[in-house]
C-alpha cells in the first residue's frame, strides 16, 4: 500500500487537478459546447480532484497505520522470541535423550551432538562461545585423528560462508577433518565446495536417522 508525504500528496493533487482541467478544456474547444458548458466542466473537474485528493490522503494514512502496526507487531514478535530464549533452561542429560531435535536451542543441540560422538568412541572436547571460528566440538579418535564439528540447530539453509568459516576453523585447532552437522539442509553452493575443501555435510535427514538409532540401541540397552 502506497504511503506518501503531505507534500507528494498536493502534488499529486495538482496534477489530477491540471489533467482534469485541460482534458475539459480540451473537449470543449474540440467540440465547442461554449462558455457555459466550459466553465461548468472546470469545476467539475476541481470538485473531482479534491475528492481524488482526499480518497488518496484517507488510503495513505490506512497505508501508514497498516505499517505501523505491522512494525509493532514484529517488535513485538522478536521481543517474544528474545525472552523465549532468554528464559530457556538447559535440558537434563536424561531430557535430551527423549527431546525432538528440532525444538531444542542451539547449545542443547550441540550437547546432543556431544552426547553422541562421545558414545561413538570419540574423546568431544567442547569449543563453542565467541571467536569459535565455526567450530563446536573438536572430536579425537582412538589414534588421535582430530575432527572439527560444527553444530546448526537452523531452519533455514547452511550456506557456503559457514563451509569455509569452519575450513579456517579446522586448520586453527589443528584438526584433519571437519564435519558440519545440522537440522536443516545446505545451499547449492555449500554442497559444490565442501567436497574440495574436505568438509562433511550432514543433513537434518541424516542427523534425524542416526539419533533416532542411536536413542533406540541406549533403550534397549538399559533395558
Amino acid at each position: 500500500m502506497a504511503k506518501w508525504s503531505k507534500k507528494e500528496l498536493t502534488n499529486i493533487e495538482n496534477l489530477i487537478r491540471g489533467i482534469l482541467v485541460i482534458s475539459s478544456a480540451s473537449i470543449c474547444f474540440a467540440y465547442n459546447l461554449g462558455y457555459l458548458f466550459f466553465f461548468g466542466s472546470i469545476g467539475v473537474s476541481l470538485v473531482l480532484s479534491v475528492i481524488i485528493g482526499s480518497w488518496l490522503a484517507r488510503v495513505n494514512n490506512q497505508g501508514k497505520a497498516m505499517q505501523k502496526k505491522n512494525g509493532a507487531k514484529k517488535e513485538l514478535t522478536k521481543r517474544n522470541h528474545k525472552t523465549e530464549k532468554q528464559s530457556r533452561k538447559p535440558l537434563s542429560d536424561q531430557e535430551l535423550l527423549t527431546a525432538d531435535i528440532d525444538s531444542l536451542s542451539g547449545p542443547d543441540f550441540e550437547r546432543l551432538m556431544e552426547a553422541y560422538y562421545r558414545d561413538k568412541g570419540y574423546q568431544v572436547e567442547r569449543v563453542g562461545g565467541s571467536g569459535d571460528n565455526e567450530v563446536d566440538l573438536i572430536l579425537q579418535d582412538k589414534k588421535g585423528y582430530k575432527i572439527a564439528v560444527q553444530c546448526k540447530r537452523w531452519k533455514k539453509n547452511v550456506g557456503n560462508d559457514i563451509v569455509l568459516r569452519l575450513k579456517a576453523g579446522k586448520q586453527v585447532y589443528g584438526c584433519y577433518d571437519a564435519w558440519i552437522v545440522t537440522t536443516s539442509h545446505f545451499t547449492k553452493t555449500a554442497i559444490e565446495i565442501a567436497g574440495p575443501l574436505n568438509i562433511t555435510l550432514i543433513n537434518g535427514a541424516q542427523v534425524h536417522d542416526m539419533i533416532r538409532r542411536w536413542r533406540k540401541e541406549k533403550a534397549k540397552n538399559m533395558s
